[in-house]
């Protein structure tokens, strides 16, 4: 990322339009999946009907697709597998789009899952239970993994608020204490509560960052990135700032200029060097720009990096970059994007809602 970090237009030779869904389609297989894959929604999350696709990430298409439940309440990528939850039911399923037999999760009828996430082996995997009942939420967070009965780790019963598993980090599985009925005009924030690392074995929680710094990621040796005063949320008074604060070290911190309004998707790179960080005026839909640079984690020093529009969801383990332009952004055609080290797009989907990476 050190050599050509300047805007670039997509490559359009590799284009996959998505196809539309099968009406009462099962999961099926073209090929042996060669990984990684990136696995998009065909629509935005919580529609119906829906298909997520797993697709090559060299432009090469679709590898398998799978039927999403209706009544799907959550779903994320863990290793080599695709996670579904809902309906009291957890599915895994894996690279041919086939699914394992499913894991009964505790939940009554009026609880929803909330946050499932899984480790990058695809061995451990959480999620929340939340049940409100005259505001006051009971929120339980489970650990499970292939073949494991769903064990309690966290609890809590709180007003207006609910524990959920927020991402699995390089560092480790963050939670977050969540308010409850947020809405609003929201571009990138990944929480608007409080966040900690959870460790398993003690069942305890590290506190990460405070609700005035929104968390983004943390990095294998500890780092952390986080948004200050994003004017959906707590406001400081200054400009939007991404912080990066090394463990013992003062931290880095990143000032926007004054039109930016909104920032995030300040994700760390595998080897923790470099993070990538999106932002915007926060127009309103259907007049949004969005710039996406790359950062020097250890300077802050950033540099605008692909084509306008593109917004950053993942790294990829060879160092390209997973990036969506969202409906309503101006910059050129919506779809998942990949990046290579100088900044060229391949268009891998007309489709630009991003599960994740299956590795």
């Amino acid at each position: 990322m050190a050599c050509a970090l300047v805007a670039c237009g997509p490559s359009r030779g590799a284009a996959v339009a998505t196809p539309s869904t099968a009406s009462g389609a099962t999961p099926t297989a073209t090929a042996p999946a060669p990984l990684p894959l990136v696995a998009v929604l065909d629509r935005p999350f919580g529609a119906a009907p829906n298909t997520l696709r797993l697709l090559r990430t060299d432009g090469g298409g679709e590898v398998a697709h799978i039927a999403v439940d209706p009544d799907a309440e959550a779903v994320t990528t863990s290793g080599s597998l695709v996670l579904v939850a809902g309906s009291g039911e957890l599915r895994a399923y894996g690279t041919d789009g086939r699914a394992a037999a499913p894991m009964a999760i505790p939940e009554s009828s009026e609880s929803l899952v909330r946050g499932l996430v899984g480790d990058p082996t695809g061995t451990r995997w959480l999620f929340a239970s939340v049940t409100e009942v005259s505001g006051t939420a009971a929120s339980r967070i489970y650990a499970t993994g292939p073949g494991a009965a769903a064990t309690q780790v966290l609890s809590s019963d709180a007003q207006g608020s609910a524990l959920q598993p927020l991402v699995w980090t390089a560092g480790g599985p963050v939670v977050s204490d969540e308010p409850l009925g947020i809405g609003g005009y929201v571009l990138f924030r990944r929480t608007f509560g409080s966040a900690g690392l959870l460790d398993l074995a003690s069942r305890t929680v590290r506190p990460l960052t405070d609700t005035a710094c929104a968390f983004s990621d943390m990095a294998a040796d500890g780092s952390i990135a986080c948004v200050l005063n994003g004017r959906e949320a707590v406001n400081q008074g200054g400009a939007v700032t991404l912080r990066i604060s090394h463990p013992g070290k003062a931290p880095v911190d990143v000032a926007l200029p004054a039109p930016v309004q909104q920032a995030g998707a300040a994700l760390f790179s595998p080897d923790g060097a470099w993070l990538t960080l999106a932002s915007s005026p926060a127009l309103g839909e259907g007049n949004e720009q969005v710039t996406m640079e790359v950062v020097d984690a250890a300077t802050g020093a950033h540099h605008v990096f692909g084509a306008a529009g593109l917004m950053p969801v993942a790294w990829l383990p060879d160092g390209r970059l997973v990036a969506v332009r969202l409906p309503g952004v101006a910059g050129g055609d919506t779809g998942t994007y990949v990046l290579d080290a100088g900044g060229n797009a391949t268009l891998l989907s007309t489709a630009s809602s991003v599960v994740g990476v299956l590795r």
